[in-house]
């Protein structure tokens, strides 16, 4: 079994006061997909046709989707919480499963960080990449991620953090073909 985390407090300014970050359990499988389907809405929705979005949120944000995530003993899932109990975000952190040539087998990726648009610039992503990456760096030889190559607020986060875009690949959104980076984690 890999290294869990703990839970942390983060001070933030305007939004409000704390958010708890805490591992994800399998009773949070119903709230991790909602969240993740409003927040890939509300960020991505208005690029895809009604088809393409629909097929992406049953196959990555359904409850069985994650239920398999939160079975998967190599992936870890935090959450933030407000005070109030409001999941505000994610991120989910395990084996890499992008298309990187020569990837060493030991290599670990950040799937998703996922945050409400009410919530960003408030040091909440940064926080839940900050837990990922003790994770990671714990269990993993090497790092990556993968970003829509129009995403330049995460871009800029990622590198920040140490990251470096390596090579330029499509995620396939139900049909249709996104341009991404795929970033490697170079501290």
């Amino acid at each position: 079994m890999l290294q869990g985390g703990a839970i942390f407090l983060v001070e933030l300014a305007d939004v409000m006061n704390e958010v708890t970050i805490r591992q994800a359990g399998k009773a949070d499988v119903g709230i991790l997909s909602a969240v993740g389907k409003n927040t890939f809405i509300e960020t991505f929705g208005h690029l895809y046709d009604a088809g393409d979005l629909e097929k992406f949120l049953v196959k990555n944000h359904s409850i069985a989707a994650y239920a398999a995530l939160l079975d998967d003993d190599r992936v870890l899932i935090w959450i933030a919480e407000s005070q109030q109990g409001e999941c505000v975000g994610y991120c989910v952190a395990g084996p890499c499963g992008l298309p990187v040539p020569d990837m060493p087998a030991s290599s670990g990726e950040l799937s998703r960080l996922y945050l409400a648009k009410k919530f960003q610039k408030a040091g909440v992503g940064s926080a839940l990449l900050e837990h990922a990456l003790e994770f990671l760096k714990r269990n993993f030889s090497h790092i990556y991620l993968s970003v829509y190559a129009e995403n330049y607020k995460a871009q800029a986060l990622y590198r920040r953090n140490g990251f470096e875009k390596i090579l330029d690949y499509f995620y396939m959104v139900g049909d249709h073909k996104d341009p991404e980076w795929i970033m490697e984690l170079k501290q």
